[in-house]
């Protein structure tokens, strides 16, 4: 038992000592062996793996906790998107008593949202910046609460179309500062199943959206439900929460910081490697990132202005493979294809497949290199898009399969199952050091929304220009594009801090240059 008693003492002392511990355990055990006692040998045996297990490995418990707070934010962004695509049928309904859109108001009432969203992602990282990522959020949630209020309540059709318009600004605000603030609060050998819950919750509320547009309640009563239900429960939960740990350290509030990992870690989880990182990485660059102009400047590092540019391509074209098409326009792809199954079955069921299918993603992501899991997602996206442009080749020509009705049912399904948002948000946030984050991940999202912006209100010209048909094959051809474009422009980054990530890029750089110079040289 005196062995037990100093290997627990030790887990909390100096770091010296804890080695001086261990050491001592393992001379015991040894001597237990010799002297052929089993039970001392086992007990030591077990008090050696724990004290190892507790010291190298980190809790879960609070960034779990901390990432499903965050997701149900993420609910709320989810159920914005979703709420378009099954309340519009209601509002473009003449004989309706309530209000009703035309044709432009009725694109308008999609799109808007994605104007607003826009515009959020160039004003978001002020408050990301000076307040951080929590309070941004906090601010975020009471605003987005007063929208689904106001549009439950609007009297006239321009209210509702400025309403969405609003929605959009909340919803750049919740998607920019919720997977910058877990990103950085994430370690390593998680980050990628707590990025990918944010998906998941993104997903469920899309699904809740679905759920409750297809029911019996009014578009004004489906407003009223998404709003109390997802803002009042993580706006309580984030106020008990500490502040990103990165997000401190750039503010050189580094005490705040290291008691911000410990929280996160858990308190027998050395933390001092980890801070020590987060302080070797603020110090390598020209200056901390604690404002705008000093992350503005950094950003044209040529190191950090590349992969800029790289997922700039990556999160704007993404849209073009139909990632946020068929969301939005499901109920029409099901109306077009002609099949006997209900369009508003299809959404939910989708939906359903949609969430199966990120919770997939968590289970995978942190065992999967990043750029393979990419490249296989894309193909499979692709093929579905080539599938369902067969079909609907075939019912403007031929109909040999217009008795195979499965047919686009299993391509939606199984392209909603893959989806490139897990991956995406993950690189997008690991790609990038933590002095230029708050300010970088903005920058993306807007180029993200001008794209879901662009391929929302492009695609009814393309099934007028291409066929329905044409609109898929193109989709597939955006998806073979962006396989190609990250697996040979993005680094792996699985299983790497944020601070190696970082340095192993520097590392790159510096040895293309040195082979450069090399080679110059040696020429002359």
């Amino acid at each position: 038992m005196a062995a037990v008693q100093k290997s627990q003492l030790t887990t909390c002392g100096d770091p010296s000592e804890s080695v001086q511990g261990l050491d001592e355990s393992l001379l015991k055990r040894e001597s237990a062996e010799e002297d052929g006692s089993s039970d001392r040998h086992s007990l030591v045996l077990r008090d050696s793996e724990v004290f190892t297990s507790d010291h190298s490995k980190p809790t879960v418990l609070h960034q779990l906790m901390a990432t499903i707070v965050v997701g149900l934010a993420q609910v709320d962004a989810g159920a914005a998107i979703g709420y378009a695509a099954v309340t519009l049928p209601q509002l473009t309904d003449q004989s309706s008593d309530d209000l009703h859109f035309n044709t432009l108001e009725s694109a308008l009432f999609g799109s808007l949202m994605f104007v607003g969203a826009l515009l959020g992602s160039l004003t978001v990282s002020v408050p990301m910046v000076r307040l951080g990522q929590r309070v941004t959020l906090l601010l975020s949630l009471p605003i987005s609460l007063a929208s689904w209020i106001i549009l439950a309540t609007a009297p006239t059709n321009w209210v509702v179309l400025l309403v969405r318009f609003f929605q959009g600004i909340t919803m750049s605000s919740i998607f920019n500062s919720s997977s910058t603030y877990v990103a950085e609060l994430s370690h390593s050998i998680i980050r990628g199943r707590l990025m990918s819950t944010l998906d998941l919750s993104r997903q469920m509320g899309i699904l809740v959206a679905y759920a409750l547009g297809s029911s019996n309640l009014t578009w004004r009563k489906v407003a009223l439900t998404c709003g109390f239900v997802n803002t009042v429960i993580p706006f309580v939960c984030l106020l008990y929460l500490p502040n990103s740990p990165r997000w401190l350290a750039t503010q050189g509030y580094t005490d705040r910081a290291h008691k911000s990992l410990i929280f996160f870690r858990g308190p027998n989880y050395d933390v001092h490697k980890e801070m020590e990182d987060i302080r070797d990485e603020l110090e390598k660059t020209t200056n901390g990132g604690g404002n705008i102009l000093d992350q503005l400047r950094q950003i044209r590092n040529p190191l950090i202005l590349r992969y800029l540019i790289i997922m700039s391509l990556v999160l704007f074209f993404m849209h073009f493979n139909g990632i946020i098409v068929v969301p939005t326009y499901i109920v029409v792809i099901i109306n077009n294809a002609d099949i006997s199954i209900s369009s508003y079955l299809c959404a939910v069921i989708t939906g359903i497949i949609r969430v199966v299918g990120v919770f997939f993603y968590i289970c995978i992501i942190d065992r999967i290199d990043r750029k393979p899991l990419f490249a296989m997602t894309c193909i499979v996206c692709s093929l579905c898009m080539i599938g369902l442009g067969i079909y609907f080749f075939d019912q403007d020509h031929d109909r040999s399969f217009h008795d195979q009705n499965w047919l686009p049912v299993v391509c939606l399904a199984v392209y909603s199952f893959f989806t490139l948002s897990p991956t995406v948000n993950l690189l997008r946030s690991e790609l990038f050091p933590s002095s230029v984050r708050s300010t970088v991940v903005p920058i993306l999202y807007t180029l993200f929304f001008i794209g879901a912006f662009t391929a929302l209100q492009s695609f009814p010209y393309i099934l007028t220009a291409f066929g329905s048909y044409g609109a898929f094959w193109i989709s597939s051809g955006f998806s073979v594009f962006l396989a190609v474009l990250v697996v040979a422009t993005v680094p792996e980054t699985r299983g790497k801090t944020l601070e190696e990530i970082t340095e192993l890029q520097i590392a790159r750089r510096r040895s293309k240059m040195k082979k450069v110079l090399v080679g110059e040289n040696a020429g002359s």
